[in-house]
């Protein structure tokens, strides 16, 4: 795919969701972008809120979002420059400053008190904005700006750096579709980080190879604090990797002891820090009189250290401090481009086990994931509107796979490949969480943020899946799928209604409080009945009694979540606290007399899940069987004798082994029960060392 039809396939996603009306596809634009920046890891998270307003001297104020970065401590804000034209214009400096000064109006006027104290309307999102980075305005370090825009930036157009506001460094990131291009092309799925060391005072990072293979290559380094800080000041938390950063929270009391080392003891930071264990995907050396040097490095991820480096930037940003003299140890794995995205999060994974990470934290491979991605593969929903065709919702387990599928694809062949897995039924892991969370009565933990819902959604499925894995079956996979096409539709009537489009704010908390008011009324109401999620699978679309409910439950959540007796000026901080769900769920909502009546009976929703979970119970037994066949006699075999070399199994342990040593001489496949104990014993010996 080219640069054009990748330009014309993202205008038509917008205008499809945007279903023709212009304001809306503004939104849908900014939500389409913000996306693939959330993936990109520009930033973890967003706030939507579209705000227009005249500032002081009659300046112009707007933007379209914003967020609060509390790894990297910088404030993001974000504006949309959308053309909607099919022919691709360029994006000149002039456009580019005015965007920019729009921007900067609105976080000057912030900043200053301005919005807070000339009367601007408390329930907006400027006003929630302004309060905010007021609040925080001594924890922030930069701000970000973002321009996104379905435009080319100009050639012409080659510096766009900015004076600081309020003391604090200012970067302009401009997203042109060249540039969102080049990320659907790369194989990491978001922009490479390259970084130049050929300009220190030794000319590079000095550095031991330690390890040379087909697998990986290592060296170890020792890096000036101050080089580190750079990096950080300069990229962020897009330095962390993912799971690194998942869990990490730069407030904890590790940085306590990090940061009087930093302030009163830098000569023992080496001694007392166990320094930085990093990623690349690439480096460039050179061996000088003084002997090896890193150059040049490519795509680095921090994958352990990640409080260290923030501290260390922390102390240069907040206590002026220099740190040149502080040297910090550092592991640095390159790893093939081809098998970065595989590896990497298994070396972090390995690199923080002697911290307190959930299993969660690292959750991608979970064996949840893997099967709700199975299910996403075969399992095929209705066809619906006159098509003669059925489609998949295509589960999206690891980033970028989607795209991946298609990179080697002719046009004809994508135009296919579309069709069955069309781009509006794909489902991240992210969007399960939310949906589900939502589903579940826990709207104040979507409101929270992806990431932060995600964690939680993990504990939870990590928890259930060792009670019990034979829940998760395709019954389970079918109405996790309804749930999906129940938060998207709502997510398009509110986007639709009248209400809405005049402030465009609040969405993802509208719909997510929506969802669960209605569920939580018919679980603690209606005890006997259940939301009818098949009919939702059989019509691939809302029913017309909940639709018509939603309409209702939307417009009551938003005056609610708005209303002057909140506790929290901030609307979106307002509906990530506890209080305001427990208010939510004590309010005397309108409910229908016809919604009510199109609910189920939970026995008949019972039935069907009980069979589901005898469904899967059959097939994960009769896998357990075959794995064992499938592993072959001459395998087990080596197992069993390393486990009797070592005097690591006892006499009953020695004769389940047995069965599966000798499958070649019995042709007897083993039981369940067999089959289990088989694979305790194996796992046991792994514990000890058996190599897997």
């Amino acid at each position: 795919m080219d640069l054009e039809e990748y330009r014309k396939d993202l205008l038509e996603d917008v205008r499809v969701s945007a279903e023709s009306e212009i304001n809306n596809m503004s939104s849908e634009f900014v939500n389409h972008v913000v996306e693939i920046l959330i993936n990109a890891e520009e930033f973890e998270d967003f706030t939507e809120g579209y705000f227009e307003g005249i500032g002081e001297r009659n300046r112009k104020m707007v933007m379209d979002g914003y967020y609060f970065d509390p790894y990297d401590k910088s404030c993001v804000v974000l504006i949309s420059d959308f053309s909607n034209l099919d022919e691709t214009t360029n994006l000149t400096t002039t456009e580019i400053n005015k965007l920019y000064d729009c921007m900067r109006h609105l976080v000057e006027a912030s900043v200053n008190g301005y919005i807070t104290s000339k009367g601007f309307e408390e329930s907006s999102s400027g006003y929630g904005f302004a309060k905010e980075l007021l609040n925080n305005i001594n924890e922030i370090v930069k701000f970000r700006f973002y321009i996104i825009t379905d435009r080319k930036l100009s050639e012409r157009v080659k510096n766009i750096k900015k004076e600081d506001i309020a003391n604090k460094p200012v970067e302009l990131n401009v997203w042109d579709i060249k540039r969102m291009y080049d990320i659907y092309s790369s194989s990491l799925g978001k922009e490479s980080i390259e970084i130049d060391f050929s300009e220190m005072e030794k000319g590079g990072i000095p550095c031991v190879n330690a390890i040379n293979n087909a697998e990986y290559s290592a060296y170890l380094a020792v890096i000036p604090g101050d080089v580190l800080a750079k990096m950080y000041i300069d990229y962020g938390a897009r330095l962390l990797e993912g799971n690194v950063r998942s869990f990490l929270s730069i407030k904890g009391k590790v940085n306590k002891g990090i940061r009087n080392t930093i302030l009163n003891e830098e000569e023992m930071f080496f001694a007392y820090n166990n320094g930085i264990a990093a990623t690349a995907t690439e480096i460039k050396t050179e061996l000088g009189n003084d002997g090896l040097k890193i150059v040049q490095i490519k795509d680095l991820q921090i994958i352990n250290g990640g409080q260290t480096t923030a501290s260390i930037a922390n102390a240069v940003l907040q206590d002026k401090k220099d740190v040149s003299n502080i040297f910090v140890p550092m592991k640095l794995s390159v790893v093939d481009h081809e098998r970065a995205t595989e590896m990497i999060p298994t070396i972090s994974r390995c690199a923080n086990s002697q911290n307190k990470v959930d299993e969660a934290d690292f959750f991608s491979n979970h064996p949840y994931h893997i099967r709700m991605e199975e299910y996403s593969r075969k399992v095929y929903a209705p066809a619906v509107n006159g098509n003669q065709y059925q489609t998949i919702w295509f589960y999206e387990r690891a980033r970028g796979q989607y795209t991946q599928e298609q990179m080697k694809l002719t046009a004809s062949e994508r135009k296919k490949y579309q069709l069955k897995n069309p781009k509006n039924q794909v489902i991240k892991k992210v969007d399960l969480a939310k949906y589900i969370n939502t589903y579940e009565g826990f709207p104040q933990i979507v409101s929270k943020g992806a990431q932060y819902s995600m964690r939680f959604f993990a504990e939870k499925i990590d928890s259930q899946w060792e009670k019990s894995n034979a829940r998760f079956n395709e019954v389970y996979y079918r109405n996790v799928i309804s749930l999906a096409i129940l938060f998207k539709e709502t997510e398009k009537l509110v986007t639709n209604q009248d209400w809405y489009k005049e402030k465009r704010a609040y969405r993802a908390n509208i719909v997510t409080y929506s969802i669960s008011i209605l569920s939580n009324i018919i679980k603690t109401q209606y005890k006997n009945k259940r939301l009818n999620l098949k009919l939702i699978w059989n019509k691939q679309s809302l029913y017309n009694e909940l639709e018509q409910q939603l309409l209702i439950t939307t417009r009551e959540v938003y005056d609610f979540i708005t209303r002057d007796d909140r506790t929290t000026d901030n609307v979106t901080e307002w509906c990530k606290k506890d209080t305001c769900w427990e208010r939510a769920q004590k309010e005397n909502w309108t409910i229908s007399e016809k919604f009510i009546n199109s609910l189920i009976d939970l026995e008949e929703e019972k039935e069907e899940l009980e069979d589901g979970k005898k469904e899967r119970k059959m097939i994960n037994d009769l896998n357990l069987e075959m794995e064992v066949v499938k592993l072959g006699a001459d395998y087990w075999r080596d197992v069993l004798n390393w486990g009797l070399e070592r005097k690591l199994i006892n006499p009953i342990e020695q004769s389940f082994l047995e069965v599966a040593a000798n499958l070649d001489k019995t042709y007897k496949t083993p039981s369940n029960k067999q089959a289990k104990r088989i694979f305790e014993i194996r796992e046991k010996l792994y514990g000890e060392g058996l190599k897997k």
